[in-house]
């Protein structure tokens, strides 16, 4: 079954900016709803490992509205490579789906 609808996962590294990103996407109604966890972080970048703590953010969306949020993210980002991880949405809640289409533009 294909989805219109998708979650998208971004990591953070500055409250600031994921606070930003989080106002802008909501004012211009290119996501529903944002989820934010924060969490101790582990990576590889550039031959050398790093930690620190970030903050993830989940996004409702629609599929037509991915490259729109990309780019507001890329806007206010700071990070050289940052995660913009797309998950196809399904659900039996045709009532929770049509909630994400109507606060979306």
């Amino acid at each position: 079954m294909t989805s219109e609808y998708c979650m998208i996962e971004v990591a953070f590294g500055k409250k600031y900016e994921l606070e930003t990103s989080v106002k802008e996407l909501l004012d211009k109604k290119l996501v529903s709803s944002c989820q934010v966890v924060e969490s101790s972080s582990t990576w590889n970048w550039q031959g050398e490992r790093e930690a620190e703590k970030e903050y993830l953010v989940f996004l409702k969306t629609k599929k037509s509205l991915l490259e729109e949020i990309y780019e507001t993210i890329r806007k206010i980002h700071s990070y050289d490579c940052f995660e913009f991880a797309i998950f196809d949405m399904t659900s039996t809640s045709s009532d929770y789906l049509n909630w994400i289409e109507k606060e979306t533009k």
